[in-house]
């Protein structure tokens, strides 16, 4: 009963965390999205414990524990590649706004030498 309730404590703090974070704009809502649906799995096992063994036994698994360690590696694999995804997008991102600033500063510098040899005559 007390586990429960320090699992139900910790769901309700990290769902108030990330519901903070997000009105902050430390973190995005689509960011948030995946670790909200996380929050709500641990807030409906702490007060539903006894779902892991019914969906353990629903899928043939003999130590519920281990579902839930299975999930729990699903989870973290899917949030992984979503990060993944999400570098690679900004890499790209970062390489052509670095190509555009080396091009603008290509132009400013045939400006300024424009400029100059125009003084000078």
């Amino acid at each position: 009963m007390i586990t429960n309730l320090f699992y139900i404590a910790i769901g309700i703090l990290l769902i108030g965390f990330i519901f903070i974070n997000v009105q902050k704009h430390m973190m995005s809502e689509g960011e948030s999205i995946l670790w909200m649906v996380g929050a709500f799995f641990i807030l409906i096992l702490a007060i539903f414990p006894d779902i892991i063994i019914f969906l353990a036994n629903l899928v043939g698994i003999t130590y519920a524990p281990s579902l839930l360690f299975f999930l729990t590696s699903i989870f973290l694999l899917i949030f992984s590649f979503r990060n993944s995804q999400q570098l690679s997008i900004l890499a790209e991102k970062n390489k052509e706004l670095i190509q555009f600033n080396a091009l603008l500063e290509k132009r400013v510098r045939a400006l300024e030498a424009f400029r100059t040899e125009n003084k000078i005559k």
